[in-house]
């Protein structure tokens, strides 16, 4: 797809490939960095001290709700694989989403969140920045911000990121009959260079929120797909360090792997708005 075409089509809701990078973050907030990150509220924490958490559902909850309560955070990201050219309006049978990039900084307590996204495979060059409910985007430095709306975006969806009840519906979620994490402690690139490692079996309700956020007619080409999460949380905070997600369908055309990174906690990361005027 030309330039043009995909400019074209990301202002229409969820069209061409810009629409699946664009559903694609909002799954990357809402469901890995998490949506009361963007709105900087959530439950208290339970009193039991991080350093003390062994139960895997709760290093998850506990991980979520660390990196709600953090002033900032850094993510950087790649994502490979392949998905069906049909699903972005191309020609190809598959569409390589191999060297594709994120970067991004969250700030919690502010609201704000601003990510860079560039994908070879589907041709797109994406920033995002978001502000409390609202959400710009444009997919070339000498482009103009163009507005929309996290809360509309997924209340249109019927997607509930209502922060104050994230971690608590996180935990509900965990307890569903069949849900069973696992974790091992490894070493790892965290502040106190050990984490727990907690793997999730998470089957096909990650990519039931991805078909809601889809349009209709590229939702129901969207196979059964199931998936996979790994997250290495730092043993002595649970703060989040590396976030791994897999995601595959039965018959094989879909094919994802996503590799987050976090860093800089608590630092002084600067998110500039866009312009008042921004469209």
């Amino acid at each position: 797809m030309a330039a043009a075409g995909v400019r074209m089509a990301v202002r229409e809701r969820g069209g061409g490939a810009a629409g699946a990078v664009l559903a694609m973050i909002a799954v990357v907030l809402v469901a890995l960095v998490g949506g009361g990150t963007v709105l900087g509220v959530g439950p208290l924490a339970p009193s039991l001290p991080p350093d003390q958490v062994t139960d895997p559902k709760e290093m998850l909850a506990r991980s979520l709700q660390a990196t709600i309560d953090a002033s900032a955070v850094h993510l950087e990201g790649t994502v490979s694989g392949a998905i069906p050219g049909r699903f972005v309006d191309r020609p190809e049978a598959v569409v390589s989403l191999d060297g594709t990039v994120l970067e991004a900084d969250v700030r919690p307590h502010d609201g704000k969140t601003r990510m860079h996204v560039a994908s070879p495979g589907l041709e797109v060059e994406l920033d995002t920045v978001t502000v409390w409910d609202g959400a710009w985007y444009r997919l070339d430095d000498d482009d103009p911000w163009i507005k929309a709306s996290l809360g509309d975006a997924s209340a249109d969806a019927g997607v509930d990121i209502n922060p104050l009840t994230l971690v608590d519906r996180l935990r509900s979620y965990l307890a569903t009959p069949g849900m069973a994490p696992t974790s091992v402690d490894v070493p790892c690139a965290s502040a106190s260079a050990w984490c727990h490692q907690v793997r999730l079996d998470a089957g096909s309700d990650p990519a039931m929120i991805l078909a809601l956020l889809l349009p209709r007619e590229r939702s129901e080409q969207l196979p059964p797909v199931d998936v996979v999460i790994t997250l290495q949380t730092d043993a002595r905070t649970l703060r989040p360090a590396r976030l791994v997600v897999d995601a595959t369908s039965a018959d094989g055309d879909v094919v994802i792997h996503v590799e987050l990174d976090a860093s800089r906690w608590d630092e002084d990361l600067v998110i500039e708005e866009p312009p008042a005027d921004a469209a």
